[in-house]
């Protein structure tokens, strides 16, 4: 018997290809988003809810819904930075009515939550596990830290059935914010100069968009004993430098410059390893195969 799932975020990023790899192995898909972009014969869409806890419960049985995907956030830290309080009701304070909501329901058997790197802030220490500290260096950061803790306890106390995905930075053609990715692309493609504000020798850990929404389908079907939090990354550690050749390779007009000094920290490479062996996933596009992905995707 196929589940019912329901999506937050189901326009955006991430949401957006996974309803679609989703369709064929759900009876019904429930998105919840401000925009609506799906329209699919099994979908449902809801561009509003009311966020009370037994408003979600009711929707929860509404619609028989027995898995839930939580990618649905304020999406990067770069973000309503002068609206802080817009911040902390669609991170944190909306996941915490979501999961008190399952916990009342008690049908959910299976409940993903896509965390950040963000919430380990400075990670300056290579191939760390899932047991590195979390220090937050921003508001969007210290919500998916506290979110994964939050739900670590009801995972813990309630006995509910989570998975945390701490994803790196996710990049791919349908993203809508800003990442340096995007904008070297979109700079060419303007026919604009761009001055990058680190030397092209960072390194960053990035993860394709279709790499990310891989792992949560495969955490989604796994049936066998799991972990609560894992983290997720591309195969690869780029530098900016590797990064301009691969986009190079389909745009003319690169106009990039580089500074002689980073302006914020070296993020390093955490280890994937738990999620190899736990989930049986690992990631299939290095740098080269996703903007070569991205290219072809493109509108």
């Amino acid at each position: 018997m196929l589940d019912n799932f329901l999506i937050t975020g189901a326009s955006g990023l991430i949401g957006s290809p996974l309803v679609v790899r989703l369709l064929n192995k759900a009876n019904l898909i429930v998105g919840i988003d401000p925009v609506q972009k799906e329209h699919y014969q099994n979908y449902q869409h809801i561009t509003h809810i009311n966020e009370d806890i037994n408003h979600i419960v009711s929707l929860l049985d509404k619609y028989k819904i027995s898995k839930i995907v939580h990618v649905g956030a304020v999406s990067g830290p770069m973000l309503f930075n002068d609206q802080p309080n817009f911040i902390i009701e669609n991170n944190l304070m909306f996941t915490m009515r979501l999961i008190e909501a399952c916990r009342i329901y008690g049908k959910v058997n299976r409940f993903i939550f896509c965390s950040s790197i963000s919430a380990y802030g400075k990670l300056d220490e290579s191939n760390t596990t899932e047991e590195y500290r979390f220090a937050p260096e921003n508001l969007y950061g210290a919500t998916k830290a506290s979110c994964d803790m939050l739900l670590k306890m009801y995972s813990h106390n309630y006995g509910l059935d989570i998975i945390s995905l701490r994803l790196s930075t996710v990049y791919g053609p349908r993203r809508s914010t800003s990442c340096f990715i995007n904008d070297i692309i979109h700079s060419a493609l303007n026919n604009n100069k761009l001055k990058l504000p680190f030397k092209k020798d960072l390194c960053w850990p990035y993860i394709y968009v279709e790499d990310a929404v891989s792992c949560i389908e495969k955490c989604l079907f796994h049936h066998k004993d799991h972990s609560y939090d894992y983290n997720v990354s591309g195969p690869d550690f780029p530098s900016y430098n590797q990064i301009l050749k691969e986009i190079g390779l389909y745009v003319d007009n690169l106009q990039v410059t580089f500074s002689n000094k980073n302006s914020f920290d070296e993020r390093k490479l955490f280890s994937i390893q738990k999620i190899k062996n736990e989930i049986d996933w690992k990631p299939n596009y290095s740098i080269k195969d996703g903007i070569r992905d991205y290219f072809l995707n493109m509108n």
